[in-house]
C-alpha cells in the first residue's frame, strides 16, 4: 500500500464525501467540486482526489477515516 500522509483537513473532507468504495468517494468528492467556492477548501478537496486516487480499492477499504482532530495525522 502506498504510504498516505492526509492532513486532518484532508481526512475531515473524506470523511463528510467517504462512500462505501473507493471509486464512489472519489466520484461524490469530484461531484462537489463545483460547488466549493472557497479556495482553500477546494485546494484541500482536490489534494485529496489526487491522493486517493493512487490507492487501490484493499488499500481505501484498510484506511480509517473519522473526522480528525487538529494535531492528527495519518
Amino acid at each position: 500500500m502506498p504510504i498516505m500522509n492526509f492532513t486532518v483537513e484532508e481526512i475531515n473532507v473524506i470523511s463528510i464525501y467517504k462512500a462505501d468504495t473507493l471509486a464512489a468517494t472519489l466520484a461524490r468528492i469530484a461531484e462537489a467540486l463545483p460547488f466549493i467556492y472557497d479556495e482553500d477548501i477546494l485546494t484541500i478537496a482536490e489534494s485529496v482526489l489526487r491522493k486517493l486516487a493512487v490507492l487501490t480499492e484493499p488499500d481505501f477499504a484498510a484506511l480509517s477515516f473519522a473526522p480528525a482532530d487538529e494535531g492528527d495525522e495519518i
